[in-house]
């Protein structure tokens, strides 16, 4: 794919405009009674409203079957996606009563109809999710490139005392790098990493790091395509001389259809990996601080429950964290299914691995930072923040909880919480 077109915007923009022009010109072309249809007009007429309200009507019964009872999704679906599956229904029965009762050359027309309206639902979701901005993003054609990392410094001097040079990169450097599962034996897939403009000097400070995990199921790109970690970070950047965190994006999956719930059981050594393996390579290949108070582990769903975990488990590696919308304890659907699958039916050893437990165990916090969000359209997870986060400000921990306006359990939430989390860890550290 030509580099220009991995850069078109699939949210808005002629692409998105395109979409629902087309998909209402082929609308009104079936809707219009062909000239075999000019003497029963008023029956064209009727079987086209009932064909877009049985279509409507099915889109969002489909829609409460599996988001409310069945809860497939596992989150609350938007009235967004609601009234998008209803009329991208309506439209589909349109389009299917002209396949059946119309000649081949509207048969045609009626065909590229439904193509094109799954095409604008797919969008409006994507939209409403946050998803992927770009078609490239959507391809997964973005950020593919391996990683240029820089030489390792001794006695890097910290962000406090370090001077910009003239010739400062404007933007920092994301790549994808192979991150050894040497003790761990975890099967992790390649990991990413941000290098602000700061680390790519010639004589970098030592800098903050930030250990991020994506949610599940999903990859580590995420965290760029979707989440758009590397702009917020530049932006940041921009603001204080080049400085901002060094970000590592692991996989703690290892297959995106599996939750090995950052713990290490049955479904691999997924807390050993991030614990020990992820550190270790960091420390051994990037410029950052060696103090835990430059460290947070930071995380959206799936990824917000490990940061927790992580941070909660391990104050002595991290400092901070940062929980986007996580849940209050590591799950595979159900307690039962989860102690079962995931710790060999050892109840004990999954209490001891939730939230609650770590925080019990680890408390007092005597220097540790939490920063909890969630989406306010995001009843589940809202609920599931208010209590962690309670918890964690009774073990001790400096918590500060964020609601994002108007957002719901998706990408936007995510960026607006990494976002306004970095701004409050910048002065832990030492930026700004």
């Amino acid at each position: 794919m030509p580099s220009w077109m991995e850069t078109v915007s699939i949210v808005d923009g002629p692409l998105f405009s395109g979409v629902f022009a087309v998909a209402g010109t082929l609308l009104l072309v079936l809707l219009s009674p062909a000239p075999w249809q000019l003497r029963p007009l008023r029956r064209h007429v009727l079987v086209a409203a009932i064909a877009a309200l049985t279509g409507g009507a099915v889109g969002a019964l489909a829609t409460w079957l599996l988001g409310d009872v069945l809860n497939i999704f596992g989150i609350s679906l938007t009235w967004v996606v609601r009234w998008a599956n209803a009329l991208a229904g309506a439209a589909a029965g349109i389009a299917i009563a002209a396949l059946v009762r119309t000649r081949w050359p509207r048969k045609v027309l009626a065909v590229l109809t439904l193509v094109v309206t799954a095409l604008g639902l797919g969008m409006v979701i994507n939209v409403d999710f946050g998803q992927y901005p770009r078609l490239g993003d959507a391809l997964g054609t973005t950020y593919t490139a391996a990683a240029d990392l820089p030489p390792r410094v001794e006695a890097a001097p910290p962000v406090e005392q370090w001077t910009p040079p003239q010739d400062l990169p404007d933007r920092g450097h994301v790549g994808r790098v192979t991150i050894p599962a040497t003790v761990s034996g975890f099967p992790a897939r390649p990991a990413y990493v941000y290098l602000p403009p700061a680390a790519l000097a010639e004589e970098p400070p030592a800098l903050p790091v930030v250990v991020a995990l994506a949610g599940q199921p999903g990859e580590p790109a995420d965290m760029f395509r979707a989440a758009g970690i590397d702009t917020i970070l530049d932006d940041l950047a921009e603001e204080h001389e080049g400085l901002a965190p060094i970000v590592v994006v692991p996989d703690q999956l290892g297959n995106p259809t599996e939750n090995p719930m950052c713990v290490d059981g049955e479904l691999g050594n997924s807390a050993t990996y991030l614990t020990v393996d992820v550190p270790a390579w960091i420390r051994a290949r990037l410029n950052v601080s060696a103090d835990r108070t430059d460290w947070t582990i930071a995380g959206f769903s799936q990824g917000g429950t490990c940061s927790l975990q992580l941070g909660a488990g391990h104050p002595e590696l991290f400092g901070a964290l940062l929980d986007i919308a996580g849940e209050e304890a590591p799950t595979l659907g159900s307690p039962e299914a989860t102690v079962d699958r995931g710790f060999g039916g050892d109840a004990e050893a999954y209490r001891a691995a939730t939230p609650a437990a770590l925080l019990e165990a680890g408390a007092p916090y005597r220097d540790t930072v939490a920063v909890f969000v969630a989406g306010e359209n995001d009843r589940k997870y809202s609920a599931s923040m208010r209590t962690v986060s309670a918890q964690a400000a009774e073990a001790g921990m400096a918590v500060t909880v964020l609601v994002s306006p108007r957002t719901a359990h998706d990408w936007n939430t995510a960026r607006f919480g990494l976002r306004e989390g970095f701004e409050r860890l910048l002065p832990r550290w030492g930026i700004g």
